[in-house]
């Protein structure tokens, strides 16, 4: 199969593999595909404890997010990620 890359799109994957995250643009590819697919197979529950939670959460105030929330965010969800075997 082939297929087209936006430019954007493109630099972006060089950067990955730049940034060692990949060793090569299938890996990373092949990785985001497979994580939709499972993001989509995978039932989502609304628990009580949930409700509660996003109930809450909608009475707050909101700010915007920081490039520190993203550093964060990015670090665990990194930390979450199975090693590669």
């Amino acid at each position: 199969m082939n297929i087209t890359l936006d430019r954007d799109v493109e630099d972006f994957l060089q950067g990955q593999i730049q940034a060692g995250v990949c060793d090569t643009p299938g890996k990373l590819i092949n990785d985001l595909v497979r994580s939709i697919r499972d993001q989509q197979q995978r039932p989502f529950d609304v628990t009580p404890e949930l409700e509660k939670w996003l109930l809450e959460a909608a009475d707050k105030p909101t700010t915007p997010l920081t490039p520190d929330d993203f550093a964060g965010i990015r670090e665990r969800a990194q930390s979450r990620k199975p090693s590669a075997a």
